[in-house]
């Protein structure tokens, strides 16, 4: 007798039902007394497994709702089993909407609110109305009642309710420094308010904290914490501070703050539990801990960004000097967060440490401000900034943070100290985002001397008369660049190396930093000239023979880190194709170097079994080659004055050299999916030409007609039949432009015998060749005179051309549906429909002319809801006649 089992007792695999004699995996036997034994263990195992998991689920379930109650009132004991006494709550007669603890505390909150409320309304209303000794006693009274009632509420478990008294007598300090001051008592009233504030909130602050901590309380905690923010405010407004003196009083403030978070968190094991003990057990403890890292932690931030702002815009070095002090504080705590602070998460002590950095880049920079030449201060953000990511970068590698994971430790390679990575981290992200806004702010002055060449070609090719341009850029800018290049050059090159074996295993964050730094890099070599004061065509120079330098590169190594430098060729021939518009002989030079380049690039590359990416760069290639010729051809015949529907012809003899071209690559091996893209940028082109020729008609027809010619050439190649049908097209469209020129209204005398002998040769085709479709056979013959005559009919107001038409395709509609035919079915039925609604026209405008304007709205509506309500019926039959139409030949 055999159990079914879920798998294997030993390697787990499936077994099936019923299972085999041996395990298909680790061959162990399954049958015998030994077997169902282990059978039986098993399935016993597994219900002892399910049975303890309900049972924990359960536990915690319970467990939960007692926590809940754990302050509610007590209920009323019902006796239970024997095993184990068990308290269940009388249940009411309907189902409560609102928890009596949410009930209490709902109270609670509204009654505290009250006794404040009415206590400020006794202050400010009917203070005058008592002497000074009876406003002392009254207050003084309220007072120490509300903050020594809640030891004795928590000896009595009212533990909410003894916070709330808490919070009432807080509140009542306050009120009792206000009115103390309000009366004059010792002279308060000659003191300033922000010192007199200052030094109260301090006070309560500190009392407060002092005080939730004796008692035991969770409220005054926070409120001691909070209320801590003002003391350095007020005291710095007392004193008449600026900017800077603001934000040192938060950053000090903030350092005060982690301090005491120190002291409190970073003791042994027994400090750690007194500590949760008085702060309400351990969920309140991280509660709080968690709190006061993100008070103090936003505090540092925004004395930070005080301290930055007030230094990136100091009027005067002495300001700046002063600026330095907020800026100091600010470094040091970040400095003793991150490397000493062991409580803080590794990302929180990264933070800190790029928060320094970021400190002292803003502090050197403000610096080199007044000491550098005009227009170079953004250099001086940007040198530090640089210089930190540099050494963040090395200090990352050092650590191990770079290494791969499989090297060992928690982050791969040798394991740092956390303070050490942490602080390279924050280093590296601070300085890099550092440098990144550097760039932004020069990057308008970049961006302008990039297109400044542009600018000046559209002005040249759009037909004035530009004047005299200049090509210039500061120092500066280039400056930032090339610190940005050099950074991301040893951030790649020291990611590489900790990873090792990056052809072996591509790593994708050191791709990235190649990727970017190739990016960067192009601009900040090309731009190079521009800023030495070099001719323009000596740059134009330049970035074209680099651009054909990377083209030899990936020619002769194409599998080495193919990816930057295709990067680098596509930046650096975009920027030469761009510069050269500004010049027209530059444009003919550039645009025929980089076709023929191309060109060779496609050919070679396509002619090596090589991977995906290198086939589609000589796809890529092969495309460009013929565009650029495309380009080529429309700037020669501007130059040489030529009218766009001449240069159109010139366009079209290329687009026809590229499908010859594509033809010859196609019986090439290896070389068809270059050619596919050749002979789709050849397409692209002539459909350009036809456009450049649209407003001339004899041009046009002549153009659709070497089109169609083309066309039908093309279709000679077995797997392109199917261009034999555009080319008719082509050619017929042809015909009838030719035929608009010559004045023709009745176009059906020309057409007809067109049509009479495509559809002879059609049905001969058809029924020597089987499988060949309708479209092919009829498609064109029959629309070689509907179409026209369609065109004609809409102008013609006699009724005989729309009979006739009207017959014509009917019959055709007919023969389409009896013989199965798709091309006769939809031209046929297209034209009759076409064509009643020529005839109805009329009517119909009439119709329209004699009812009321609301009933066309009315009728559309109607129409509408008509159709939403059948939707999935019209759907359905929308279908069904697509399927039938498709399914005719």
């Amino acid at each position: 007798m055999h159990m079914q089992s879920p798998g294997c007792p030993d390697c787990g695999i499936p077994l099936g039902s019923p299972p085999p004699a041996r395990c298909t995996r680790c061959r162990l036997p399954l049958t015998g007394p030994d077997a169902f034994a282990l059978w039986q263990v098993t399935g016993e195992l597994s219900a002892l497994d399910a049975r303890r998991q309900w049972l924990a689920q359960r536990h915690a379930e319970l467990l939960a709702a007692l926590r809940a109650r754990r302050e509610a009132p007590a209920e009323i004991p019902v006796a239970a089993s024997a095993g184990a006494p068990a308290i269940a709550p009388v249940s009411g007669p309907a189902a409560r909407e609102l928890s009596a603890p949410s009930a209490r505390t709902a109270l609670l909150i509204v009654g505290g609110v009250l006794v404040v409320v009415a206590a400020v309304v006794f202050t400010v209303v009917s203070w005058g109305r008592l002497g000074i000794g009876g406003r002392a006693a009254v207050l003084l009274a309220l007072t120490a009642c509300a903050l020594a009632l809640p030891r004795p509420l928590r000896r009595r478990q009212l533990t909410a309710t003894a916070e709330t008294s808490a919070a009432v007598g807080l509140a009542l300090v306050l009120l009792d420094g206000y009115a103390a001051r309000q009366a004059g008592l010792g002279g308060l009233d000659r003191v300033g308010a922000a010192g007199y504030w200052a030094v109260l909130t301090a006070l309560t602050a500190v009392g407060a904290a002092g005080y939730g901590w004796w008692q035991r309380l969770r409220l005054p905690l926070p409120v001691g914490l909070l209320m801590a923010r003002l003391p350095g405010l007020l005291g710095t407004a007392a004193l008449g501070g600026t900017t800077e003196d603001y934000a040192t009083a938060v950053i000090a403030t903030a350092s005060v703050d982690f301090a005491v978070l120190y002291a409190l968190t970073a003791r042994d094991t027994a400090g750690q539990a007194g500590f949760r003990e008085r702060v309400g057990g351990e969920r309140a403890a991280a509660t709080l801990v968690t709190v006061a890292r993100a008070v103090a932690g936003g505090w540092a931030l925004l004395g930070g960004a005080l301290a930055v702002g007030y230094a990136v815009v100091a009027p005067s070095p002495a300001a700046v000097v002063r600026a330095w002090v907020p800026l100091g504080l600010l470094v040091l705590l970040g400095t003793v967060l991150c490397r000493g602070f062991r409580a803080l998460p590794f990302a929180l002590r990264a933070g800190a440490e790029g928060v320094a950095a970021v400190a002292v880049i803003v502090a050197v920079g403000a610096g080199l401000r007044y000491v550098t030449p005009p227009g170079w201060a953004v250099v001086g953000y940007a040198a530090p900034a640089a210089l930190i990511a540099a050494w963040a970068a090395v200090s990352c590698a050092r650590s191990g943070r770079w290494a791969k994971p499989a090297t060992g430790g928690p982050t791969g390679g040798p394991f740092a100290p956390p303070s050490r990575a942490a602080a390279a981290l924050g280093e590296l992200a601070a300085a890099s985002t550092a440098l990144l806004l550097t760039g932004v702010v020069v990057l308008p002055k970049l961006a302008h001397a990039l297109i400044r060449p542009v600018a000046h070609g559209v002005a040249l090719w759009g037909g004035g008369h530009p004047p005299r341009w200049s090509w210039q850029l500061a120092a500066a800018p280039l400056v930032v660049l090339w610190l940005s290049a050099a950074v991301l050059a040893a951030m790649a090159g020291l990611r590489a190396r900790a990873v090792g074996d990056g052809d072996r295993h591509p790593d994708r964050l050191a791709n990235a930093l190649r990727n970017a730094q190739a990016l960067t890099a192009v601009p900040a070599v090309l731009l190079l000239p521009v800023a030495l004061g070099l001719p323009y065509a000596w740059v134009l120079a330049a970035a074209v023979v680099a651009s054909v330098a990377v083209a030899v590169d990936v020619v002769r190594r194409p599998d080495a880190a193919l990816l930057p430098r295709l990067l680098v060729l596509a930046a650096t021939g975009a920027l030469a194709l761009l510069w050269s518009s500004a010049d027209r002989a530059a444009v003919l030079a550039v645009w025929g170097t980089f076709a023929a380049s191309a060109a060779v690039l496609a050919h070679v590359l396509s002619a090596t079994a090589s991977p995906p990416a290198v086939r589609t760069t000589a796809r890529v290639a092969g495309a460009f080659a013929v565009l650029a010729l495309g380009v080529e051809a429309v700037a020669s015949g501007a130059t040489a004055g030529l009218p766009r529907h001449v240069t159109a012809f010139a366009v079209l003899a290329v687009a026809v050299t590229a499908a010859g071209a594509a033809a010859a690559w196609h019986r090439m091996p290896g070389r068809g999916q270059v050619s596919t893209a050749v002979e789709g940028a050849g397409y692209a082109l002539a459909a350009i030409a036809i456009a450049l020729t649209a407003l001339h008609p004899d041009a046009l027809s002549l153009a659709l007609a070497v089109t169609g010619v083309a066309g039908l050439a093309v279709a000679l190649r077995p797997d392109r039949r199917r261009a034999a049908l555009v080319g008719t097209g082509l050619l017929i469209a042809s015909s009838w432009v030719r035929l608009a020129l010559a004045g023709v209204s009745s176009p059906e005398a020309y057409t007809l015998p067109i049509t009479a002998a495509a559809l002879v040769v059609g049905h001969r085709r058809r029924t020597g060749t089987p499988g060949t479709g309708s479209w092919p056979a009829y498609g064109a013959g029959l629309s070689a005179t509907m179409l026209p005559g369609l065109a004609a009919m809409w102008s013609d107001e006699n009724w005989v051309r729309p009979l006739l038409l009207g017959a014509a395709a009917l019959l055709v509609t007919v023969v389409g549906v009896r013989a199965r035919l798709q091309a006769p079915l939809v031209v046929g039925g297209g034209v009759l429909v076409l064509v009643g609604l020529h005839e109805l026209a009329p009517t119909v405008v009439q119709v329209f002319g004699l009812l009321p304007r609301w009933v066309p709205v009315a009728a559309a509506g109607l129409l509408l809801l008509l159709l939403g309500a059948t939707y999935e019926k019209r759907i359905d039959e929308a279908r069904r006649l697509r399927d039938t139409v498709r399914s005719m030949t």
